[in-house]
């Protein structure tokens, strides 16, 4: 199944941190190339972003693995890979930097360990990011949020402002450049894409709320939903 690629045939490219060291999926392995459903899992990834009819995938991996890593990933000629870095905002540069988008083509970020994201979701996404100067995929919180300090709660949130952001996180070329380009001169380290972009003012990045699961992988356990829903899609 394609999707096409924006609301005039923009061409999306997609960039995919695969480096992080993942301390909390506590196996020693690296989490995006475990097995689920026959697979690494960075390869549904990626296979994800090739259906949707991106125009390039780069994936960055960490250098120790990176030519096991590059076998494990769909034989196509818009895949490429490279090395990441220490941090995912690394990671997301050394990808960007090696990316044949244009400056004024859109890229879309998307962590290399959410194998399931739904193509209606991403083409959504993509068409907020053209009504503006960017899109996160994300969804509305659930539960009652509580801030603490030294271990005591001392606030109720109003959840009703607040946004888990997902990904794919989806900019213009040249306003990822600018906004890694200012984190650097700060010495700014982000969390996502989005909170380098807010930095540069005046964005207007459109939150986009999920309809279908998007889940990560951070905890073994999670391996078996992820397995869920790949095998509730290949049913259909």
């Amino acid at each position: 199944m394609t999707v096409p690629s924006g609301t005039a045939g923009t061409p999306l490219h997609a960039i995919v941190p695969a480096a992080g060291r993942a301390e909390r999926f506590g196996t020693g392995e690296l989490k995006q190339l475990s097995r689920v459903a026959g697979r690494p899992l960075v390869a549904w990834t990626v296979e994800r972003l090739l259906a949707f009819g991106c125009a390039s995938v780069v994936v960055a991996f960490p250098e120790e693995v990176l030519a096991a890593a590059r076998h494990a990933l769909p034989d196509d000629p818009r895949v490429s890979t490279v090395t990441g870095g220490a941090t995912r905002q690394a990671s997301v540069a050394s990808a960007l930097a090696e990316s044949p988008a244009a400056a004024e083509q859109w890229v879309a970020v998307h962590d290399g360990a959410r194998a399931v994201v739904a193509l209606s979701d991403l083409a959504v996404a993509l068409i907020a990011a053209e009504a503006g100067d960017g899109s996160v995929l994300g969804r509305d919180l659930t539960d009652t949020l509580k801030r603490v300090e030294e271990g005591r709660i001392v606030e109720t949130l109003d959840r009703r402002a607040l946004f888990r952001a997902e990904t794919p996180q989806i900019f213009r070329r040249r306003t990822l450049e600018r906004a890694f380009e200012a984190a650097r001169r700060d010495r700014f380290v982000g969390t996502d894409e989005a909170s380098l972009v807010e930095r540069l003012g005046g964005m207007r990045i459109a939150a986009v709320r999920a309809e279908y699961p998007n889940p990560k992988l951070t905890y073994p356990e999670d391996l078996a939903e992820i397995e869920r829903l790949l095998d509730r899609e290949a049913a259909r």
